[in-house]
């Protein structure tokens, strides 16, 4: 299993601010909470973290503004090994923020975010060349008119293409089209789809093109399809202290894992256990982990039990 994939990602980033609530405060009350955290955000850009963490050389394609946030981020990147050199810098625009509450007994929280005015990556800037050398192209669905260009081109080549399928946006059935595998959340194949069931939505979605399609549903695990079989895997039981950018991060230990060679349904244990081991942690990044760390959870982590829900339609 090659230890330094090359992964080229085209995605979003934001900047985010992160605290502990326990419940929303009636209008007008000041709340002292025990600690704010300012980090980087955004699925493209956390997943490169997590990648490059992993020990993958990766190339992050993604809008940037020239405010603060932006170059704090930029620098965050740098600092993770990320290499930003096609990553365009708009000067004058804002660029996405993030307020996201998180409980601080059971982790679980919510997000209030702004896209700011960067100007979307444009299709024409796109070069395919950018392909050469590549294990995996990853894309987080945002800017999905150029997405479409390079997950065409990587698909032609034989390079697989991965999607964090998180939210339908405009854009999002045509990308869809042009890639290997769709990793969808709990309401993306369901929402393309229109199909409320979650096999249905999944069977949906195979059919548009992705030969690997999974849902995810956090601590209940992940459905998968294997040929016409439905497949359950897990997720890992641990202390959970935030779940923010807990999909980011299993879409990246999943891509990983392909990238390196790995099979579907192990890569699919894999981005289970990166994004276990993140939660043990305040913030997006802060408890990405390193590859020892993911290989001790898969040997030795205890497993959440299948859903009841799920038993109907399991394989």
């Amino acid at each position: 299993m090659p230890q330094s994939p090359h992964i080229l990602v085209l995605g979003y980033n934001a900047w985010d601010v992160n605290l502990p609530v326990e419940s929303f405060p009636r209008q007008d009350a000041k709340c002292e909470v025990s600690d704010i955290q300012l980090c980087g955000g955004g699925p493209g850009a956390t997943a490169s973290v997590a990648m490059s963490r992993l020990g993958a050389h990766v190339r992050l394609i993604s809008q940037f503004g020239d405010d603060l946030p932006s170059r704090t981020q930029w620098a965050e990147l740098q600092a993770e090994k990320v290499d930003l050199s096609l990553s365009p810098v708009a000067a004058g625009y804002e660029s996405a923020k993030a307020v996201i509450l998180v409980h601080p007994d059971h982790g679980e929280r919510t997000i209030f975010w702004s896209r700011g005015n960067l100007p979307p990556l444009e299709p024409a800037t796109m070069e395919v060349h950018w392909l050469e050398g590549v294990d995996l192209f990853y894309t987080d669905g945002h800017d999905a008119a150029a997405a479409v260009v390079l997950a065409r081109e990587a698909k032609r080549r034989g390079v697989p293409v991965v999607m964090d399928a998180g939210s339908v946006r405009e854009g999002s059935a045509a990308l869809v089209e042009q890639v290997t595998e769709a990793i969808s959340s709990e309401g993306f194949a369901p929402a393309l789809s229109g199909c409320d069931h979650p096999v249905d939505a999944l069977r949906d979605l195979q059919q548009r093109g992705p030969e690997r399609v999974a849902m995810t549903f956090g601590r209940r695990g992940v459905l998968a399809l294997m040929g016409d079989a439905v497949v359950h895997v897990p997720a890992f039981n641990v202390n959970v202290v935030d779940t923010t950018g807990a999909g980011d991060a299993f879409h990246a230990g999943y891509a990983f894992a392909r990238a390196s060679g790995q099979k579907f349904l192990p890569s699919l244990r894999y981005g289970s256990a990166v994004a276990a081991l993140k939660c043990r942690e305040r913030g997006g990044r802060q408890g990405l982990p390193t590859v020892p760390q993911v290989v001790e959870l898969l040997q030795s982590g205890v497993l959440h039990e299948v859903p009841t829900e799920f038993l109907s339609f399991l394989a």
